[in-house]
């Protein structure tokens, strides 16, 4: 990890505009819950990102989820719903705020009509309650504005890509803190504490501490070991690579992201 001794004074991130770009996310989970059976899985997703210029003062995006690929270490139960989980958000268009965060979606109608199309499909071969709690937990996102901007923004869909970095960043006050909420373990919060380094474009952004000496990280419940990440940037201001790593008792999660062209 980059010594926090290397700071910028200022640092302006502007989004990439009329281009299309493609990038590669992958989560990669592991539960150790039960030590004799640890699960490690990973989700690869191969997004592709097409800046349709500015409407209402944001910028437009059209990101489209190619192509799903699951694996690990033991047998993947439901591996079909968690492939449709993903593709119920496979074509999207959002609108981007001037901070880089994800506050509009332009086709949420459409994407509900794809999805209540794709329930009467798998109602065909699947039944039970597995798949009706499947159904109500992305009909209950879907349905939901806040929900859905609150997903698409978190760190397991596209929230190291449009992560609320963008514009001027001032580094005369260092750290920036900002709160944020980890999916993975019940939205537990965090107060994040970004730096920029001077070497390259880049941000580099850890959990605030604390001197609990039963709790290494200042949060609202859960005992996190590990809250730390990096996102790269070139000089064109384009995201070139990301990593973040989260991680508790019994889990860890890693979240990669990179520019594949």
């Amino acid at each position: 990890m980059i010594p926090l001794t290397h700071f910028l004074h200022e640092f302006y991130l502007e989004p990439v505009i009329n281009k299309r770009l493609n990038y590669r996310f992958e989560t990669v989970t592991t539960d150790s819950s039960n030590k004799k059976r640890i699960v490690e899985k990973s989700i690869i997703r191969e997004v592709e990102f097409t800046n349709l210029g500015q409407r209402d003062e944001l910028f437009v995006f059209d990101v489209f989820t190619a192509r799903v690929t699951l694996s690990s270490n033991k047998t993947i139960k439901n591996e079909r719903l968690l492939k449709e989980d993903i593709y119920a958000f496979d074509d999207i268009e959002m609108g981007v705020n001037d901070k880089g965060e994800i506050s509009k979606v332009y086709n949420i109608k459409e994407m509900q009509y794809r999805w209540k199309s794709k329930m009467i499909e798998l109602k065909v071969d699947n039944s039970g309650y597995e798949l009706e709690a499947f159904f109500d937990e992305i009909s209950d996102v879907m349905n939901d504005t806040e929900k859905l901007l609150f997903y698409l923004n978190s760190k397991n869909m596209f929230g190291l890509y449009f992560h609320g970095l963008f514009g001027k960043n001032d580094m005369h006050v260092v750290p920036k803190k900002r709160t944020a909420a980890i999916l993975d373990l019940d939205d537990v919060l965090v107060t994040e504490e970004i730096w920029t380094d001077n070497r390259e474009p880049s941000f580099v952004i850890r959990a605030q501490k604390t001197n609990d000496i039963h709790k290494n990280i200042e949060s609202t419940s859960d005992v996190l070991k590990k809250y730390e990440g990096e996102l790269r940037y070139n000089k064109n201001n384009q995201l070139v690579e990301a990593f973040f790593e989260i991680e508790n008792e019994n889990l860890n999660i890693k979240h990669n992201v990179l520019w594949v062209g």
